[in-house]
């Protein structure tokens, strides 16, 4: 399977919780060795969450990367339209910043 970044943050989030269930039962009087497990299992999902977020940033929308390839392919006027698009101070999305 390939990784994707939803399913790197669900294994993040899956880490982070299995770490905090982990330190939770070492307060209830469970040994160190809980303890080791939980703080490794958090500190293994900070980096994944990281990165997952990360590449779902700089994946983009991939609806917009199709509205933006057939404009591209429309002619003169599409490409006249994306370029003033891609000038807008909001980075030329239909929404306000």
């Amino acid at each position: 399977m390939k990784p994707t970044p939803n399913r790197m943050l669900l294994l993040g989030g899956a880490l982070f919780l299995l770490g905090t269930v982990l330190l939770f039962l070492f307060m209830e009087g469970g040994s160190r060795l809980l303890l080791a497990f939980g703080i490794g299992a958090i500190f293994i999902s900070a980096p994944t969450l990281a990165l997952a977020g990360l590449w779902m940033k700089r994946v983009g929308d991939p609806l917009e990367a199709r509205r933006g390839r057939r404009l591209w392919r429309s002619g003169p006027l599409g490409r006249w339209w994306l370029e003033r698009r891609s000038r807008l101070p909001w980075g030329g999305r239909n929404r306000l910043p």
